[in-house]
């Protein structure tokens, strides 16, 4: 088989572009055996209205959520609370996608944001939900 040099070019392209989305796909969605993913829903009802840019990048954080894309959605959830920084479902969901990264110094200390906004705000079910959460990753 005769490949010019221009077809090897675009060979080795598409074999970086598949390596490199295999591997963030894998590094994002693929746990080891043996380890279960603790949370599997984000959380979508908001204790405060949000709109603009900050609700984009809500909904887009919680369809990366649901397509277990974790790190895609660490990167949504972070824009939001850049935006909205009293947002605790923001906060709350980014600790539940880094717990499912294995990440837990950085999920508990979104968890405990979270649960400080909930509090401010007056938010027992909030805090209830964090409670819950914080009991999970005790114990992964």
């Amino acid at each position: 088989m005769d490949v010019s040099s221009n077809g090897w070019v675009v060979l080795v392209v598409v074999v970086l572009i598949l390596g490199i989305g295999g591997g963030e796909i894998a590094t994002t969605t693929i746990r080891p055996l043996g380890q279960r993913i603790p949370f599997t829903t984000p959380i979508t009802d908001l204790s405060v209205p949000i709109g603009g840019e900050a609700r984009h990048q809500f909904n887009q954080g919680v369809l990366a959520y649901r397509e277990r894309a974790y790190a895609r959605s660490i990167e949504c959830f972070s824009r939001v609370v850049n935006y909205e920084p009293t947002l605790a479902e923001g906060f709350h969901n980014r600790a539940r996608a880094q717990a499912n990264l294995d990440k837990k110094q950085n999920a508990v200390a979104d968890f405990v944001t979270a649960s400080d906004i909930y509090d401010r705000q007056g938010t027992k079910s909030g805090i209830d939900w964090i409670k819950a959460d914080l009991d999970v990753l005790a114990k992964l």
